[in-house]
């Protein structure tokens, strides 16, 4: 019975450690999405709309730059990020964001959501970039929605 039990352990062993290492990030991926999303939303909840066109897609980043002139008037007090949700092969992904903000005019707060879109760029390993929707969030505070 003993000569049963030591293969039985050490391939629940083995089968354990596989599944250990296959949950890590080895790509790097995750971690360096996890970093760039929270980066753009942190600089955007500043008001640092021009550092957070870094992470933006520059096929919309001169569209994303004019939009900013709609924020001057919008703090941002807070934000709470919902989890990644990784699309088909990892160089995808999107998350829901929510600000809390208001305008210095009203000083009502509101609670503005955002679905950020993120992709993987084909060019750079691990560099990631967002299709943000900055232009629905002034619309939200201004009352449009």
């Amino acid at each position: 019975m003993r000569l049963a039990i030591g293969p039985l352990l050490g391939f629940a062993l083995l089968a354990t450690l596989g599944c250990a290492i296959a949950s890590f990030d080895l790509t790097g991926k995750e971690r360096a999405l996890k970093d760039a999303q929270r980066r753009y939303t942190e600089l955007v909840r500043w008001g640092e709309i021009e550092g957070a066109s870094a992470y933006v897609d520059p096929a919309v980043a001169t569209d994303y730059l004019n939009i900013a002139e709609r924020f001057r008037d919008i703090r941002f007090s807070d934000f709470e990020t919902g989890p990644l949700q990784f699309g088909e092969g990892s160089d995808t992904a999107t998350v829901d964001v929510v600000y809390h903000a208001y305008s210095i005019r009203t000083l009502v707060e509101k609670r503005i959501r955002e679905h950020q879109e993120w992709y993987r760029e084909a060019s750079a390993a691990n560099a990631w970039r967002v299709r943000p929707n900055l232009d629905a969030i002034a619309s939200e505070l201004n009352g449009s929605r």
